[in-house]
């Protein structure tokens, strides 16, 4: 299947789409040092150039591109890629008018000059930071990332999983 239709392949283990009938929970993946920031509370907003009807918990996934300026204008060392990071809550998405909206919440979303063109705004709130990232293949867009048939049985799965698939399974019996 093609991944940019917004199918997974079903041949890789880690990484790999939730199953037919299944849910994951959803993610997004972030390029380093900014999913690093989102999970450490010091970055609020996430820049896109989409829109997401989404609201709710959303796991944060390094993706593998580092971003090694932005590293070190930032002060991030060593951090994590290919791997699901954190979790934070999508509250809300801002829609920026222009470049100068962009530049005037550049507190929020600390990216540089070259995100000037980013139409919205995703607005983050309650990050938690995983205790043991979780290796991960990311995709475009907001996907879905079944974690728990992943993971090792002898690796501890965070409790912040455990809490998410509980929250999913509500009212299913």
């Amino acid at each position: 299947m093609d991944i940019w239709r917004g199918h997974a392949r079903a041949a890789w283990r880690i990484g790999a789409a939730p199953a037919r009938g299944r849910r994951g929970l959803k993610c997004i993946s972030v390029c380093q040092p900014f999913a690093d920031l989102i999970v450490s509370g010091a970055k609020s907003v996430e820049l896109r150039s989409w829109n997401t009807r989404h609201r709710g918990n959303l796991l944060v996934h390094a993706a593998l591109k580092v971003r090694d300026a932005d590293c070190r204008r930032l002060g991030v060392d060593d951090p994590v890629a290919g791997a699901i990071v954190g979790r934070v809550r999508l509250v809300g998405v801002k829609k920026y008018a222009d470049a100068a909206e962009v530049h005037a919440d550049r507190d929020l979303h600390l990216a540089g000059s070259e995100f000037g063109g980013s139409r919205y705004g995703f607005l983050l709130k309650d990050p938690v930071r995983l205790r043991a990232p979780i290796p991960w293949r990311g995709y475009p867009w907001i996907f879905e990332a079944d974690v728990a048939d992943s993971v090792d049985a002898d690796r501890p799965v965070s409790e912040i999983i455990d809490e998410d698939r509980g929250f999913g399974q509500a009212g299913r019996h």
